[in-house]
């Protein structure tokens, strides 16, 4: 006979963890959480999930939302080739430096390099293409009711100006629920899931486990959102952060916390 999954049990465990770490970081900034499982046991775990944060680069899945829908509707071009040496420079590293200048590679692969490498030269080029408009427009229809986007990526625009663009962990789910059930979107999730940052939710999980995800990060924001894809259950994890004295420390803290949540789920699901 099948063990019952204890349901309260479950969520009281899961729930103790998020707000560990909501309290963390030496009681430095703030801390907004949300945990959502995709299939069995269904369970939402939320610490201030409603709070106005900065996304950082948590932006780009919104540009790659855009961007696509634009494609699909015929109003961009998606095989159109860029120049590398036309796309704006950055002092930070950038994966298009590895390509001759002379290079040419398709907005649509611009967009892969935006949220494979969190590359901010092909993000703004997207932005840019999009112009705020379609931004905007991406934003009200997803219903993302707490999240502006009035900022790039340029250089200027990544210090203090990139505290423009905020978001909610409500909205961020949101956003990654969208990516993942929306079919002609499956580009998306391939880059999510080959996304190359992974400090954070992935870094204490299994090699071979996949996890989407998209992270964000300035000056004190460590942010990091997406689906650990586990054959028992996914489970969808959000963390927005601000004000943190040490962003390593956080990113460590946050891939903690996501290991043993995941845990908990799994084994839960397992039952």
């Amino acid at each position: 006979m099948a063990q019952m999954v204890d349901s309260g049990a479950v969520r009281a465990a899961v729930e103790a963890q998020v707000e560990a770490f909501a309290e963390g970081g030496d009681g430095a900034g703030v801390r907004s959480v949300l945990v959502k499982t995709l299939g069995g046991p269904q369970l939402t775990v939320a610490h201030d999930p409603d709070r106005v944060l900065p996304a950082a680069s948590l932006a780009k899945m919104i540009l790659g939302v855009a961007l696509f829908e634009a494609g699909r509707r015929g109003d961009l071009d998606m095989d159109a080739r860029v120049r590398v040496g036309d796309l704006p420079g950055t002092m930070y590293p950038s994966i298009l430096q590895a390509l001759d200048a002379a290079s040419a590679i398709t907005v649509r692969e611009l967009c892969g390099f935006s949220l494979v490498t969190s590359d901010n030269p092909a993000a703004e080029y997207i932005r840019g293409l999009l112009g705020q408009e379609r931004v905007d427009a991406t934003i009200k229809d997803l219903q993302l009711t707490s999240t502006a986007f009035p900022a790039g990526f340029s250089e200027r625009e990544l210090g203090p100006l990139g505290r423009a663009n905020t978001t909610t962990a409500e909205d961020t789910l949101r956003l990654v629920e969208h990516i993942e059930r929306t079919p002609h979107l499956e580009p998306l999730r391939r880059y999510l899931v080959n996304y190359l940052r992974n400090d954070r939710i992935p870094s204490r999980l299994d090699d071979d486990l996949p996890v989407r995800h998209k992270t964000g990060s300035l000056r004190g924001v460590v942010n990091d959102a997406g689906i650990v894809l586990h054959p028992m259950t996914p489970v969808a994890l959000v963390f927005l952060t601000d004000g943190q004295s040490d962003n390593v420390r956080t990113a460590q803290e946050i891939g903690e916390v996501s290991e043993r949540i995941v845990r908990i789920i799994a084994e839960a699901a397992a039952h």
